[in-house]
């Protein structure tokens, strides 16, 4: 009799638990099994970006279709810079369709990174994660897990938040002193999604730039003008600008900055135009997330747009986490003359 009391109280807790899964369980085996039989989706959301105490905020658009097909369109609140990252199932593209100019890539993107707003990422993050804690409050489901970005090492963790119906509301991603430096947050989530052919080409981002006589216009037009130089706000120690000059191509102004010392490095910034058909710059490397635009970054190098302006930093001295922080101290920089400083 005692024997089955007791096995009627283990039944009981059993039962109270769902059959020896708790809810935290239930919460990522159910994003699991929507993740891995969803055959195409569309994601509305937001994020924003901090960097040197800056908020950058985004409008994030997501479509995805099985198996390899993404188009990521990001717009930039604060200058209206439109990028998208597209994968046409082999090639990977960071375009620019204001400017029909983008970087083509031999990729693994996605899956070679993390990324916080994409499903099958943020599975593989949990997946990857040993033991991955839940927590729950009043509102949330809120799985803790480890993230893989090789090109920025100062971001190590997740929160990764669904209601109390399982479904996905937020991705906070941490750095190590545990602030949230990047936060995705999913207005909306369409399953079962149907694309045309066409979507996911590279056709389908060309920018008619002008028609008939707005290109003849267009053709006599003034060159690009740099009205402010950008200097960044960091640099290596014992590292100094040696030399800055400015010289005339056929696009507009070119600023050619050399830095010297312990970490030599190069950066130019040169005036952006609009092409008339798209422009594809075929490079070694990965598209690479910076506060306020996708850089397409190399094994020595690091090229982005903004505010109609191409910024190229080289160097065979810097790491990949130098260039990238540098890049960002130029994006939060303000216009600062420092001639005087060079040697």
């Amino acid at each position: 009799m005692k024997k089955f009391k007791f096995l009627l109280v283990i039944l009981a807790i059993m039962t109270f638990c769902g059959c020896g899964k708790t809810k935290s369980t239930n919460i990522i085996e159910k994003f699991k099994d929507k993740v891995n039989s969803t055959k195409s989706y569309q994601i509305v959301g937001s994020m924003e970006i901090v960097s040197n105490e800056e908020t950058f905020t985004y409008d994030v658009n997501v479509d995805y279709k099985y198996d390899e097909f993404y188009k990521v369109t990001l717009l930039n609140k604060t200058n209206d810079h439109e990028q998208v990252i597209l994968k046409d199932g082999e090639s990977v593209y960071v375009v620019t369709p204001a400017l029909n100019k983008s970087f083509k890539f031999q990729s693994e993107w996605p899956a070679n990174s993390s990324q916080s707003y994409l499903l099958k990422s943020l599975l593989k993050d949990i997946e990857s994660t040993e033991n991955p804690v839940v927590d729950e409050n009043d509102d949330y489901y809120i799985v803790n897990a480890n993230v893989n970005y090789p090109n920025n090492n100062s971001l190590k963790t997740e929160k990764i938040y669904f209601d109390k119906n399982g479904e996905l509301k937020e991705v906070q991603v941490l750095n190590k002193d545990g602030n949230a430096v990047i936060r995705m947050k999913f207005n909306s989530i369409k399953y079962s999604v149907k694309f045309d052919d066409e979507y996911f080409t590279l056709d389908s981002l060309i920018t008619n730039t002008c028609e008939g006589e707005d290109c003849k216009k267009e053709d006599s037009s003034e060159t690009g003008v740099i009205k402010d130089i950008i200097y960044p706000l960091y640099l290596p120690e014992d590292t100094h600008l040696s030399t800055k000059d400015t010289v005339q191509t056929n696009v507009g102004d070119r600023v050619i900055m050399t830095y010297a010392g312990a970490k030599p490095f190069m950066i130019i910034e040169e005036a952006a135009k609009a092409n008339k058909e798209m422009e594809v710059t075929s490079v070694s490397g990965d598209p690479l997330f910076l506060s306020n635009a996708i850089a397409a970054a190399g094994a020595n190098s690091l090229e982005w747009q903004s505010d109609n302006v191409n910024y190229y930093i080289t160097s065979t001295y810097l790491t990949q986490d130098e260039m990238r922080t540098i890049a960002e101290s130029l994006n939060t920089a303000s216009v600062v003359e420092i001639q005087d400083s060079i040697k």
